[in-house]
């Protein structure tokens, strides 16, 4: 039960923390989010892993390290493009396309010699039409942004797969040595770019969505540790189905017919592989 609760509520504070993204990406620009989002994380990471982990030590920590900040530009790269994709893009069908990120790792896993069970390939299957039923415009409006989203999945997925081979450092070592790589790149480009600053109005949103998206991190980790595993990532893939319930409700996005049997496909197929690999 704490498990699916605590998974859940990781998915439901990505979504919010996106549909908070959306907004300022919009009102400033995503290279400018991203910031105020790796900043807010940084703030409240990085000190309590000095404070519980300390500096690395030994050869392999320093490994671990290392793939760490390798995830850090990984995910630097993934946050701006999607958040590049949520800014011209529909919030429900941009989540739902980057929600594949589970599919890509899943190719990935298989690449590396993984065995490519019937679970794998219908998950595989069914993400793949998803795919193709959601990001396919036809006379709608509604896919504008799919490639920047095709990009974000592809490239969190690279993110996971560097996470799964630092595990001689702790999850917490892990997201402060990440958030802070991600930072050290992102703040200069900004800087270079045209700034930081965000309209005074969407500060709080900015912030909110940093702390969102630090708190889907943390019960993300909560339920992997509560287990079952497979429960727990079942559960946290749902961040597309948040995400396409708060861009109905909310911001009135009207998927054409098509576009919803993909999400549902999309979202059936990334829980099945969730559950699988």
């Amino acid at each position: 039960m704490f498990t699916i609760v605590a998974a859940l509520g990781s998915a439901f504070s990505y979504a919010v923390s996106d549909l908070f993204s959306q907004r300022v990406a919009r009102g400033a620009r995503p290279l400018t989010q991203v910031v105020w989002v790796l900043a807010t994380g940084s703030l409240v990471v990085v000190p309590v892993a000095l404070l519980v982990d300390g500096l690395p030590h030994g050869a392999e920590e320093w490994r671990a390290t290392g793939l760490a900040a390798l995830a850090g530009v990984a995910y630097f790269l993934a946050f701006q493009c999607l958040l590049s994709a949520l800014r011209v893009g529909d919030l429900g069908l941009v989540s739902v396309l980057n929600s594949l990120q589970g599919a890509y790792a899943a190719l990935a896993f298989i690449a590396l010699g993984a065995p490519l069970t019937r679970l794998l390939a219908a998950g595989l299957a069914l993400s793949s039409l998803g795919a193709v039923l959601t990001s396919y415009e036809g006379r709608a409006r509604t896919t504008r942004g799919a490639g920047w989203a095709f990009a974000s999945g592809v490239l969190f997925a690279a993110v996971f797969l560097l996470y799964g081979n630092a595990g001689d450092i702790s999850w917490l070592s892990q997201a402060a040595v990440s958030r802070l790589t991600s930072l050290a790149v992102a703040l200069p480009l900004a800087l270079a770019s045209g700034g930081v600053a965000v309209p005074a109005g969407l500060r709080g949103t900015a912030v909110g969505a940093g702390l969102l998206e630090l708190a889907g991190l943390v019960l993300l980790t909560v339920s992997l540790a509560l287990g079952p595993a497979t429960v727990a990532s079942v559960a946290s893939t749902q961040f597309g189905t948040f995400a396409v319930l708060l861009g109905a409700v909310l911001l009135r996005e009207r998927p054409r017919r098509h576009q919803w049997a993909g999400i549902a496909a999309t979202i059936a197929g990334v829980s099945l592989l969730a559950a699988v690999v």
